[in-house]
């Protein structure tokens, strides 16, 4: 029995101890590591204007944000690129100077010289003449343009007193003034198939239409132009290697050059009727 009992007493004892022990851990813990949600989700205490502030502030950073989206967007249509301006080079005629050759110089078509200055005969240049030569090519209508450009007037221009009996007149016959026609200008390059080319200038007045119109060489080598409409003092050179038709500039695709020095070059219409020659310097 006295066994039992002492036994009895050294549980007792170590749970006592063991209590103690976990209270006095649990004590020491709690001293040095505080409570985790007193540290992390501290209370704030939000007075009425701070509250105001930032129900405020939120949607207006919100609204900004997606305002600069749209804005930004529009920016590239809202402020085009301005066109190049095209600057013109002075330049005074030297003897033996010709427009093709003045072409060739400064690397641009003699149909852009044309545009630029007012020649009465570009086969008749003076010696000091001022003529301005483009830096770049030069904007001219597309040829198939539905209203052509008014002729200026003329003093030569008069009815005809007298009509002709025949059948009915086409739209070039009926124009006044001077008849419209094409002359060969010049040959240039020739021999060199990357810078041959054949230079023709219109002539009279109205418009002309040149589709079907043929280019001939003296072996029988034909170029047919294509669709193509020609207006007072317009020009066009007729390339002798590939390339992409322009209103100004055409291409034969031919792989070797055609012409040399002392060939005649002869222009057919579309009836067949020949309209003009050129012998190549």
């Amino acid at each position: 029995m006295k066994g039992w009992k002492r036994l009895l007493y050294y549980v007792l004892i170590n749970i006592v101890v063991s209590a103690a022990t976990t209270l006095v851990v649990l004590k020491v813990w709690e001293r040095t590591h505080p409570p985790l949600a007193e540290v992390i989700t501290p209370t704030p205490v939000s007075t009425p204007s701070q509250t105001a502030a930032l129900a405020t502030s939120a949607p207006a950073a919100g609204v900004t944000e997606q305002a600069a989206a749209p804005t930004d967007a529009l920016l590239p249509s809202e402020t085009p690129r301005p066109a190049p301006t095209l600057e013109l080079i002075e330049y005074k005629i030297k003897s033996g100077d010709t427009l093709g050759s003045i072409a060739v110089e400064f690397d641009i078509s003699m149909a852009d010289i044309l545009a630029v200055n007012t020649i009465d005969d570009p086969d008749n240049l003076s010696v000091g003449q001022l003529i301005y030569i483009p830096t770049g090519p030069v904007p001219i209508p597309t040829a198939t343009a539905e209203t052509p450009p008014t002729p200026a007037p003329s003093a030569t221009r008069q009815p005809s007193a007298t009509p002709t009996a025949g059948p009915s007149p086409t739209a070039s016959a009926t124009l006044t003034g001077s008849e419209p026609g094409v002359n060969i200008s010049s040959v240039i390059g020739a021999g060199d198939l990357n810078t041959e080319r054949v230079v023709l200038i219109r002539t009279g007045d109205g418009e002309l239409d040149m589709a079907g119109w043929r280019l001939e060489d003296s072996s029988g080598q034909v170029f047919t132009f294509p669709q193509l409409t020609l207006y007072k003092d317009g020009a066009v050179n007729i390339y002798t290697r590939a390339g992409q038709n322009t209103v100004v500039d055409l291409y034969w695709g031919l792989a070797e050059a055609v012409w040399q020095s002392g060939e005649t070059v002869t222009l057919y219409d579309a009836q067949g009727s020949q309209r003009a020659t050129y012998k190549a310097p």
